[in-house]
């Protein structure tokens, strides 16, 4: 399983390589020797797609329904001066870009309605929700679940869930690894082991001068699809058992009537 707000520096620093995008020239740079001015921090933003499938209580197709939900959290800056700067936080739309144009999502199969997704959650935050940092990845308690469960949920009637997949990686590319190992010989050996993908959609968010400091950060997008189909339950019919036993009474007593 991944773990979770874990950057994998030597993977990144194989995929700034493979994929350019990710390897802009940072005059500050990671480590103890950069100066007081510059800021450097990662992060992760963890995505959760998929698409739900509404069937009628007869079977029939009814809809389909395409979700998107993120999570993360800007708490990358605490120092001085503390907090990121909003001039900082307005350039988090570069990032969608960077993934787009990966080959890696490519590759993945990637829909395009996901970065449209990821547009529409992008705020002052990062995108979507803040992360909780003691709830397991996906679980019942994490707040990117919680919300892709009440997407699944609003359906306007009772269901019954036919099928889910539940959260998944990508699935094995061979054509990506073909092409890793064009760029670099022995990059991707083959599948990677159960529960982790083998793309690192890893990217570079500055550096940015504000203010004479100088912010980069290094965004992580850990990358979840699931697919559900549920079917609507029946309404039952009104029940009348009580409206025909006051009929029957009502014939009762007028017949008691007549033969009196």
């Amino acid at each position: 399983m991944h773990l979770r707000r874990t950057i994998w520096l030597a993977v990144l620093a194989a995929a700034a390589v493979s994929f350019p995008i990710v390897a802009n020239a940072d005059p500050c740079g990671p480590g103890p020797n950069a100066a007081t001015n510059c800021f450097f921090s990662t992060d992760v933003v963890n995505v959760d797609y998929g698409t739900l499938t509404l069937l009628a209580p007869n079977g029939s197709f009814l809809s389909t329904t395409n979700i998107v939900t993120a999570e993360t959290g800007l708490t990358i800056f605490d120092t001085t001066p503390p907090g990121v700067p909003a001039a900082y936080v307005a350039s988090l739309s570069t990032l969608i870009g960077q993934l787009q144009a990966d080959p890696q999502s490519t590759f993945a199969g990637f829909p395009s309605w996901l970065f449209t997704g990821l547009t529409n959650l992008e705020d002052a935050n990062g995108f979507g929700l803040v992360t909780d940092p003691s709830a397991v990845l996906n679980g019942p308690s994490d707040p990117i679940a919680i919300a892709f469960n009440a997407d699944l949920a609003a359906v306007g009637g009772q269901y019954t869930t036919i099928s889910d997949t539940g959260f998944q990686t990508q699935p094995f590319s061979q054509a990506a690894c073909d092409y890793d190992n064009s760029v670099i010989a022995g990059a991707c050996t083959g599948p990677p082991p159960p529960g982790t993908s083998q793309y690192s959609f890893t990217y570079q968010l500055g550096p940015e001068t504000i203010d004479g400091n100088v912010y980069t950060s290094l965004v992580n997008f850990e990358i979840f699809s699931r697919n559900v189909t549920e079917q609507l339950v029946a309404t039952p019919e009104p029940v009348t058992v009580a409206p025909l036993g006051i009929l029957f009474v009502v014939l009762g007593i007028l017949k008691r009537s007549k033969a009196a």
